[in-house]
């Protein structure tokens, strides 16, 4: 028996699921999960499906045989003694009610392939070179010659292709272990934490948290364990609390990010509600001189709510700004957008920065950005030392996992929410209860314009 590795896609993991049973049977093995999409244009607007990756052991085909002569039989017999199967290993059986993803479950899965790779590399080694085969003494007639046989077609390249396949099987196990011990009955609540965004390893570790220290048979209780999983998330979430403004001190910030993720308009919702509802005393600098037509959008609005806004040019530039405005109670520095991937423009920013020597640096990201492109925006712009995560378009996605799982794994707090194009209304302070709602439920009854109040 070989094993042979497929593919199955469907709009759910359901409709994935049956493909492949109904093509492989009962002894398939999903050996992988994840999203794709399929169609649309450069990986645009085209379907998402869930892709399965899965294993089904497969008769390896017999070859025709024919009689063999004497000399040949000698020869054959030397060599099917030299490539006799090794002892069938019987893989390590399923442990009753055993854990999704636990260490001790795919630890014994990648031990049981490994060491079907090792014994596919002693079978390769074990083969001897052929030998050529000597005339029987004395014999009474003529000594026909022949071809020397040759070892069944291909079976070197038959076995190496084994082996690459069980490695790649082995990297794959190796590569979904979520790194927690979640019990089998919360596997409805793991998947509901992946649905929503929530990576694999801070899903497993959310769950394992939720259970841990507890009764086991009170925790399954759908409603108990809820209450506990959120109370673990609430516990887990990790927000600024806001600008912290003190009365004699001039505090700085800067919004920093990617290009089109909204950073000036939300400088002008800050402005907004410090100016006019805090009372302070707020002023604008804006670095943005890339944008057509961006510092006049600015201005405009500081003049309608009636604060000072300057341009800069260079780092020189901003010092000078920032000296005139020292008497402020707060200063928001509004920065250029930029690729996340050009280090020169990264580099004109970061000297920008140390001219301005900001309090805070909020580094903007869009909601609806998937996890993987929020870590590499995060690790490029890590040169800038940012202080916290400021997220934009809550209104553009319902899966907001992603939040939870950035923050955790950067070791960033969250500070605002954006939640629409409304200046100063659709802003809002991160809080862990808003965050933690917002993740296990999809939506949040205190952020109303997600749902077009």
């Amino acid at each position: 028996m070989t094993q042979e590795f497929h593919r199955f896609r469907g709009s759910t993991f359901d409709d994935a699921y049956t493909l492949m049973r109904r093509k492989l049977g009962d002894d398939a093995v999903v050996i992988r999960t994840t999203h794709v999409r399929e169609g649309g244009v450069l990986g645009f607007l085209g379907k998402k499906l869930v892709e399965l990756t899965a294993s089904a052991p497969v008769a390896r085909k017999e070859f025709p045989t024919r009689s063999l002569g004497a000399a040949e039989r000698k020869y054959a017999n030397t060599l099917s003694g030299n490539l006799a199967p090794a002892p069938r290993t019987v893989p390590p059986a399923a442990k009753e009610n055993a854990p999704v993803g636990s260490d001790e479950t795919v630890a014994d899965s990648v031990a049981y392939f490994r060491q079907l790779v090792s014994e596919a590399q002693r079978r390769i080694a074990s083969q001897p070179a052929p030998r050529p085969v000597e005339s029987a003494e004395a014999a009474p007639s003529p000594v026909v010659p022949f071809k020397r046989p040759q070892p069944a077609p291909n079976m070197t390249d038959v076995l190496r292709r084994e082996i690459a396949d069980l490695r790649q099987l082995v990297e794959m196990l190796v590569a979904e272990t979520p790194g927690a011990n979640v019990p089998t009955e919360y596997a409805s609540h793991y998947k509901m934490l992946l649905d929503a965004g929530v990576s694999r390893k801070i899903a497993a570790a959310l769950l394992a948290a939720a259970v841990r220290d507890s009764d086991r048979e009170v925790m399954r209780n759908p409603r108990v364990f809820a209450e506990r999983l959120a109370n673990e998330v609430q516990r887990q979430v990790r927000v600024t609390g806001g600008i912290a403004v003190t009365a004699g001190t001039c505090r700085r910030i800067a919004l920093v990010g990617a290009t089109g993720v909204g950073k000036t308009t939300n400088l002008a919702k800050l402005a907004a509600r410090y100016a006019v509802r805090e009372r302070m005393q707020v002023a604008l600098i804006t670095a943005d001189t890339y944008r057509v037509a961006a510092p006049e959008q600015l201005r405009v609005f500081a003049n309608i709510i009636g604060i000072p806004m300057t341009v800069v040019n260079d780092a020189k530039e901003m010092a000078s700004a920032i000296a005139a405005f020292h008497s402020y109670d707060l200063v928001l520095i509004d920065t250029a957008g930029g690729s996340q991937f050009n280090k020169g423009q990264l580099r004109e920013l970061r000297e920008m920065l140390v001219a301005g020597d900001p309090h805070e640096i909020m580094l903007m990201l869009a909601a609806n950005t998937q996890l993987d492109d929020q870590q590499q925006i995060v690790s490029n712009f890590a040169p800038l030392s940012p202080s916290s995560v400021f997220y934009s378009k809550l209104d553009e996605t319902r899966r907001y996992g992603t939040l939870f799982s950035m923050s955790a794994e950067c070791g960033l707090p969250i500070s605002y929410l954006s939640v629409g194009q409304n200046v100063p209304d659709d802003l809002v302070l991160a809080q862990s209860d808003i965050v933690t709602e917002l993740v296990l439920k999809g939506r949040s009854t205190r952020v109303g314009t997600l749902y077009g109040r």
